[in-house]
C-alpha cells in the first residue's frame, strides 16, 4: 500500500485566532502575567517564519499594565478578548473566509465542566456571569456548520489549566452550546492541550511565559509551516518529550495531551493519525465477526467485575493510546466497554485494544474456569488476526498489612471490649483480646504494646472499628510511646488511620454498602461520579435516600458545620456509603474547600483518586519542617471513614 504525500500548506489560505488573557474583570487575583506575551509570540511566528498574511491573524489580548510597560517595542494591533469580540470573530468572520487551515491558540485560565469540556473565561467574565468559550462545543460547531469546502483541517493549541470547575465555586459558568449537528466526517481537528484533564498548566513567573508555550515555541522555531501542520503529531510528541525531561528534573509538573478527532461522537478516537483528507493510512486492527461471536457469550451475564477500570486503563497503556479524558468507564457493561475499545485508534496498528483488556480481566478473575476461557479467546483471536503478542497483565500491587482494632461498647457501661487482628496476605490473625472492658486510655496502652511488637508484620494502616458514638474521636491524634526510647509519637504521622462503623452496616444499609463497594472496585476511584460533596444546605431527612439511589457515589465529602455533622453522617450510613471525609468538630479556622483540596492531592496531578485517600491524608497529617501559622495545609486533617466489606474480621459473642 502506498501513502500519498501530504500536500503543502499554502500560508495564504491559513487563518488564525490567537488569544492571550492576563487580566480579568473577576479579580486581580486572576492575573496571569505572560499569557498575552505568549500569544504575541505565536502571532509573530505565524506572520513571520510561517508567512501567514498579518490581516488573517486575529490577535486578541488583555495584557496587564506592567506587561505592556515591559514590552520593548510597540505591540501589534489587537482587540480585547471579550465575549462579543471572540464570538464575532470565531463564529461569524472566520467561517466566512475561504481557507484551508484554521489555527487557534489560547492562553489563559481554563476549567472543565462535568462533561469534561474545556471552559475558557473571557476577559469580561465576572463571578456572577462567568462568560466563557466552551472549546469542545465550539469545535463541534466548526466541524458541522462551516461550509464543507472550507477549513478541512483545524489546529487548536491551548495553554490553560484543565481543572474541574467546582474548584472555583464562586464562579457561575452556565451553559455555552453553539449548535451543530450535521458533523462533517472529512474534517480533521487536532487539539494539543498544555495539560491532561485535572492538571494545572504551569506559569513561569520569572520568564513571564507559560511553561507549555515556552516549550512549544522552541520547537516551532525549528519548523516550517508545512512541517508544523503536516507533522503536528511529531511536534506534539517532541513537546511531550521536552516536558518529560523537565518533570524529571523537577522543573515542570504538567503532561501535554493531544487528540486527533476522527468522528466526534461520545467515543472520540484518540491516536496519532493527522493527515489531509484522502491521505489516511490504515487504521488500527479491529476484531472480526468471529471474535465478536465468541466474545459476546464470554462477557455477558457476569456484571462488571473488580478491577475492570484497571483493565480498561491498561489496554490504553499497552497500545500507546491516550487514556480518555472523561476517565469513567463506558456504559453497557463489559460488552459496551469492548465496543468502545474496538473503536479506538492507538499508536499501534497491530493490536486491537480489546485483547489486552480481556487478558487483564482474566488475570484478576477469581473464577479459574472463566479465566481459562478468556485467555483461550485472546490467544485464538490474536493468532487469527495476526496481531502482535499480548503481554502478561501486571500483577496487582501487594496489599500492605493492616491492624484492625474493634471497640465494642460494654452494655454495663464499663468501657469497651477490645480485640485486635492483623490482616496480611489476605487473611486475619487475632493478635490481642482484652479480658475485660477497657477505657480509651487503656486501649491506647494495648495498641502501643501491639505496635511495639513490630517486626516484618508491622502494619501500614490502623483501622478502628468503633460504635457510632466514637466516630468523631480523633484516633489519628493519639500520642503513643512507640518512638525511639519511648518517645510519644502521634499515630497519624506514622500510620494511615481510618475509622469504620460495623454496627451501622445492617438492614438495607448493609445491602447498599456491598453494592457501592463493588461499584468502586469495578470503576475505580477516579470516576467523575465517585464523589459527592455535601454542604449544610444539602443536609435533610431525605439525604440518605438520595445518596443510596444509585451505585455511585461511593465517597462523600461532608463539608458541613458542627451543627449538621451528625445528620450528615447519619445520611452517609443510611445510604451505605463506604468512604467519607468530614471535618473534625470544634476546629475553628478551617479553610473552605479543604476536603475537596485534600481529595485533589491524590495522585499528585490534581486529579481526584478516591483509592489513594488513606495515604494522602497520612501525608497531610505530617507537619512540614518549620511550618508557620500561615501554612496552607488544613489545620486539622479530616476524619476518614474507609469501610471495606471484604475486610471484616470474624465476629463472636462477647463474654
Amino acid at each position: 500500500m502506498t501513502t500519498e504525500t501530504p500536500r503543502p500548506v499554502d500560508p495564504r489560505r491559513v487563518f488564525a485566532l490567537v488569544v492571550g488573557i492576563e487580566s480579568y474583570d473577576i479579580s486581580a487575583r486572576w492575573d496571569l502575567p505572560g499569557a498575552a506575551r505568549d500569544a504575541e509570540r505565536v502571532a509573530d511566528w505565524l506572520t513571520g517564519p510561517a508567512r501567514v498574511p498579518a490581516d488573517q491573524v486575529h490577535l486578541l489580548l488583555s495584557p496587564l499594565d506592567r506587561t505592556e510597560a515591559a514590552t520593548p517595542a510597540p505591540a501589534r494591533h489587537h482587540l480585547v478578548p471579550t465575549r462579543e469580540n471572540v464570538e464575532r470573530i470565531l463564529f461569524k468572520e472566520l467561517p466566512a473566509c475561504d481557507g484551508d487551515l484554521l489555527w487557534i491558540y489560547w492562553a489563559g485560565h481554563g476549567y472543565l465542566d462535568p462533561r469534561r469540556q474545556l471552559l475558557l473565561p473571557y476577559t469580561d467574565a465576572t463571578t456572577t456571569r462567568t462568560v466563557h468559550l466552551n472549546l469542545e462545543a465550539a469545535l463541534r460547531w466548526w466541524k458541522s456548520e462551516v461550509p464543507a469546502d472550507r477549513f478541512p483541517r483545524q489546529i487548536v493549541l491551548g495553554d490553560a489549566c484543565r481543572v474541574e470547575a467546582d474548584r472555583a465555586r464562586s464562579l457561575t459558568f452556565g451553559d455555552s452550546e453553539y449548535g451543530g449537528l450535521r458533523l462533517n466526517p472529512h474534517r480533521r481537528q487536532f487539539t494539543l492541550y498544555a495539560a491532561r484533564a485535572g492538571e494545572l498548566a504551569q506559569n513561569l513567573a520569572d520568564r513571564g511565559a507559560g511553561q507549555f508555550t515556552d516549550t512549544l515555541m522552541r520547537r516551532l522555531a525549528e519548523r516550517t509551516l508545512d512541517e508544523s501542520v503536516n507533522g503536528a503529531v511529531a511536534l506534539a510528541r517532541a513537546v511531550q518529550a521536552d516536558l518529560r525531561e523537565l518533570r524529571a528534573a523537577g522543573h515542570a509538573w504538567q503532561n501535554p495531551q493531544f487528540l486527533v478527532d476522527r468522528d466526534w461522537d461520545d467515543s472520540t478516537i484518540f491516536g496519532d493519525h493527522w493527515a489531509a483528507p484522502g491521505t489516511a493510512p490504515a487504521t488500527a486492527a479491529h476484531l472480526d465477526q468471529t471474535a465478536w461471536n465468541t466474545l459476546g457469550p464470554l462477557l455477558r451475564g457476569g456484571g462488571t467485575p473488580a478491577h475492570t477500570h484497571d483493565a480498561y486503563r491498561w489496554a490504553f497503556e499497552i497500545t500507546g493510546c491516550v487514556f480518555p479524558a472523561h476517565r469513567g468507564l463506558p456504559t453497557g457493561g463489559l460488552t459496551g466497554i469492548a465496543h468502545d475499545l474496538d473503536a479506538r485508534q492507538g499508536r499501534r496498528g497491530d493490536l486491537p485494544l480489546t485483547l489486552p483488556f480481556v487478558r487483564h480481566l482474566a488475570a484478576r478473575s477469581p473464577d479459574p474456569a472463566w479465566a481459562e476461557r478468556a485467555e483461550a479467546w485472546v490467544d485464538a483471536t490474536r493468532e487469527r488476526l495476526g496481531a502482535a503478542p499480548v503481554p502478561a497483565a501486571p500483577e496487582a500491587d501487594p496489599e500492605p498489612a493492616a491492624l484492625h482494632v474493634r471497640l465494642t461498647e460494654d452494655p454495663a457501661g464499663g468501657g469497651y471490649w477490645t480485640r485486635m487482628w492483623l490482616h496480611r496476605d489476605g487473611a486475619f490473625e487475632a493478635v490481642r483480646d482484652a479480658e475485660l472492658p477497657l477505657t480509651l486510655d487503656a486501649v491506647r496502652e494495648h495498641l502501643a504494646g501491639q505496635l511495639l511488637t513490630g517486626g516484618a508484620a508491622a502494619p501500614a494502616r490502623i483501622e478502628f472499628h468503633v460504635p457510632y458514638g466514637l466516630l468523631t474521636t480523633e484516633f489519628e491524634r493519639w500520642r503513643l510511646p512507640i518512638g525511639r526510647r519511648g518517645k510519644a509519637v502521634e499515630l497519624g504521622w506514622s500510620y494511615e488511620v481510618v475509622v469504620r462503623c460495623p454496627d451501622e452496616r445492617d438492614g438495607l444499609a448493609g445491602s447498599h454498602w456491598h453494592r457501592k463497594w463493588q461499584w468502586f472496585k469495578s470503576h475505580g476511584g477516579a470516576h467523575p461520579e465517585a464523589v459527592q460533596q455535601v454542604t449544610d444546605s444539602d443536609v435533610s431527612g431525605e439525604l440518605g435516600a438520595c445518596l443510596q439511589a444509585t451505585e455511585p457515589p461511593v465517597c462523600v465529602l461532608a463539608e458541613v458545620s458542627d451543627e449538621h455533622l451528625m445528620d450528615a453522617l447519619d445520611a452517609v450510613l443510611d445510604a451505605g456509603i463506604p468512604i467519607a471525609l468530614w471535618p473534625r468538630p470544634g476546629r475553628e479556622g478551617r479553610p473552605r474547600g479543604e476536603l475537596a483540596t485534600a481529595l485533589r492531592t491524590c495522585g499528585g496531578t490534581g486529579t481526584p483518586d478516591v483509592g489513594r485517600l488513606p495515604g494522602v491524608l497520612k501525608a497531610l497529617r505530617i507537619p512540614r519542617p518549620g511550618a508557620a501559622a500561615a501554612d496552607t495545609r488544613p489545620p486539622s486533617p479530616p476524619a476518614l471513614l474507609w469501610d471495606d466489606p471484604e475486610r471484616v474480621p470474624e465476629r463472636r459473642p462477647l463474654s
